[in-house]
């Protein structure tokens, strides 16, 4: 009775493909929707896999960052001489691209290639390259930048008593492009480091960390990323504050950096890419320098 009824199960879930009076072969939509929810599963479970876990985030984030600044500072403070030829603004973007972005894409180059995991160097997520959220990054960089931080520059130059006018002369067609150039690389590579390389790189780690005795389960570092990614955009506004600080005032110029690192951080932690606040910060040299030309 038992290997009967053993047959006739086995017969009925072979029969989930079947053929039809037409003699072709029909699928049962219990068997499609099997097959689509298996699919479904996979992709989510791919989807949820982490990048990179809490650990590697904290250790890669250690090693670069202190290679970094034991480079940085002493090259920006101390030894002050001209860099292959560079000096002054030229030379600070210069130990930006080696210390920024050389150092951060050695390290990360190493990583995938020994881990073997898809990073996207942390520029975006998979949830930033949705078209929804680039075009939500663009309209944020470029409002923040040029309705915000632009007219702060402008107001305080015409209004703060005390602070030297702005002016940029140059020359020469190349000598503009070359400082526009320079300028749009020192941006982009400084906001790869401070906001990819450190804010999107923990807010995309998972796992635990030990914390005053007591393990701690993260499942997104976005907090976590945005607080150092404020602490770095600090550090690495240290030369621009001893600039800016003749043009906007001391008081006014630490604003202006506070300001700009927790704004920049929100759009990238709502957004989860780079792009609007990368394209913004560029937008604001250029309308502050054309502003200022011949001034």
């Amino acid at each position: 009775m038992n290997e009967e009824k053993t047959r006739v199960q086995k017969n009925e879930k072979a029969k989930e493909i079947n053929t039809s009076n037409t003699g072709a072969p029909t699928i049962t939509t219990t068997n499609i929707d099997e097959n689509k929810q298996r699919t479904n599963n996979i992709i989510n479970e791919k989807e949820e896999q982490p990048q990179i876990s809490m650990k590697e985030a904290i250790f890669s984030n250690l090693i670069v960052g202190i290679f970094a600044a034991s480079v940085y500072f002493p090259l920006e403070f101390v030894i002050t001489v001209p860099l292959l030829g560079l000096s002054g603004y030229y030379r600070h973007v210069l130990v930006t691209l080696i210390c920024f972005v050389l150092i951060p894409l050695i390290y990360l180059t190493g990583f995938r290639l020994i881990r073997r995991k898809k990073n996207y160097y942390f520029t975006t997520t998979r949830e930033g390259l949705r078209p929804k959220k680039i075009i939500s990054s663009l309209l944020q960089g470029i409002f923040m930048h040029a309705g915000i931080f632009y007219p702060w520059i402008v107001i305080s130059q015409k209004f703060l008593p005390n602070v030297k006018t702005l002016s940029y002369f140059l020359p020469k067609p190349i000598d503009w492009f070359l400082w526009l150039f320079f300028v749009a690389l020192n941006v982009i590579m400084f906001e790869f480091y401070s906001k990819a390389f450190v804010q999107l790189q923990f807010s995309k780690a998972k796992g635990s960390i030990l914390l005053i005795k007591k393990r701690i389960t993260i499942h997104g570092g976005y907090l976590l990323g945005f607080i150092l990614q404020n602490l770095v955009w600090l550090g690495g506004h240290v030369q621009e504050f001893f600039w800016l600080k003749d043009y906007l005032g001391v008081a006014n110029s630490i604003c202006f950096i506070l300001v700009s690192g927790i704004l920049t951080g929100l759009t990238v932690w709502k957004t989860q890419n780079i792009f609007g606040v990368t394209f913004g910060h560029i937008l604001l040299n250029v309308l502050v320098t054309l502003t200022y030309a011949f001034n």
